[in-house]
């Protein structure tokens, strides 16, 4: 999507990923360099939304499980996000871009689906970004989800930042 970042910032109001009335200003650091990465219509442009304080396993990710084989995990992260997202979500910006997209903490109602992605196993907490308040509740969250053997926890995994840089498990290779 070219154009300045108040057209993003307009598109995204638009697309109902701001509200309406807000004040412009403090978007400005993160849509500038924000692009549609999908245009339904000529009404309806979609933008890539970095969820705020976890990392999921990539799309093509594989992980180990307890019996050894390799299952594509990415998938599955990909797959419980989608079954979480059902209803009429609420963004919660924190101002910051990575990789061109704004982060936000997403709800839906009052469940903080960022929170639930690790509830699931499925995503790991980054501690560096999250503030203390919030910090502590991800990090029990994600123990539960350990002890609990959910998702990547079932067995052996790199972490998706390890595994963007190359990192892969045996049974990758």
């Amino acid at each position: 999507m070219a154009g300045s970042w108040l057209t993003r910032f307009l598109l995204c109001m638009a697309a109902g990923l701001i509200p309406l009335g807000v004040n412009a200003e403090p978007y400005k650091s993160f849509l500038e360099g924000v692009e549609a990465s999908y245009i339904q219509d000529g009404d309806t442009p979609s933008i890539e939304i970095r969820m705020f304080g976890i990392d999921t396993p990539e799309k093509a990710q594989l992980c180990e499980s307890r019996s050894g084989s390799c299952y594509p995990c990415g998938q599955r992260a990909t797959r419980v996000l989608s079954g979480f997202l059902v209803g009429e979500a609420t963004y919660h910006f924190t101002g910051d871009s990575t990789y061109g997209r704004p982060v936000a903490t997403i709800f839906i109602g009052n469940k903080d689906i960022n929170l639930e992605m690790v509830r699931s196993g499925y995503a790991v907490v980054y501690e560096r970004y999250l503030p203390a308040d919030m910090r502590e509740t991800y990090l029990e969250v994600q123990q539960e989800a350990k002890n609990g053997r959910r998702g990547i926890w079932q067995g052996k995994f790199v972490t998706p930042e390890k595994w963007r840089r190359g990192e892969r498990l045996e049974c990758e290779e």
